[in-house]
């Protein structure tokens, strides 16, 4: 009896400070998702928050690589452009900069509901791993699209700000997309020194006010 007590006082301990530890302790969060429902996250709360959108482009993205600092901007990559930029991606990789699976309009996947799945395979196998987040082009995200994503175990990340001319104001807990396609292209001087002008956060640590750490366990 007194062993089944101590079990159930521990177990109650340990759930107690996995929902009561400090948001701005560290700590290392599961690969998968990040909210307890199908959601959409399109702001946060501690910061601000650089993604850029990227299907197109090659020169100019080395130097915008090259140049490029800790805390790193979320990219959000076509499958399209993964499987001719192989090498830009080992560049990525290597800097440890966080991707994510950019997809088709929303539509699209209605249409076609075996899609996102391919993409995703398509990702894991030029990433080595599933994405963690995933945005639609248009940023429409149908019911359809929340709940195979959910399924896969990936998170769905819309923006709050969208850079479409003039160089954007952001707020606390604001989530910036920039668009680098071939018909829509924000200039790479001006995302640059964007940049450097000031403290930007990583997705998780603006949305949750945890620091994302990924651990690899022996066999």
């Amino acid at each position: 009896m007194k062993k089944k007590l101590l079990l159930v006082g521990s177990f109650a301990l340990l759930i107690t400070l996995l929902f009561i530890a400090p948001r701005n302790y560290s700590s290392i969060l599961p690969v998968f998702q990040l909210t307890e429902k199908p959601t959409v996250i399109s702001k946060g709360t501690y910061g601000k928050t650089v993604t850029i959108d990227l299907t197109f482009g090659k020169e100019e993205i080395e130097t915008l690589l090259k140049d490029l600092e800790a805390p790193y901007p979320h990219f959000f990559i076509s499958t399209e452009w993964m499987e001719r930029s192989a090498p830009i991606i080992k560049i990525m990789q290597d800097k440890h900069i966080p991707i994510g699976l950019l997809g088709q309009d929303g539509a699209t996947y209605i249409e076609n509901p075996d899609l996102f799945q391919k993409e995703v395979e398509q990702f894991d196998k030029a990433m080595g791993e599933k994405p963690l987040w995933f945005r639609t082009k248009d940023y429409q995200f149908p019911v359809e699209v929340q709940e195979i994503a959910w399924d896969q175990e990936v998170n769905l990340l819309s923006s709050s700000k969208y850079w479409n001319g003039e160089v954007p104001v952001l707020s606390k807990g604001d989530v910036l997309s920039v668009p680098l396609h071939q018909e829509e292209r924000v200039d790479i001087k001006q995302l640059t020194k964007l940049l450097k002008s000031q403290s930007f956060l990583p997705i998780e640590q603006n949305i949750f006010g945890l620091k994302m750490n990924t651990k690899t366990f022996p066999e």
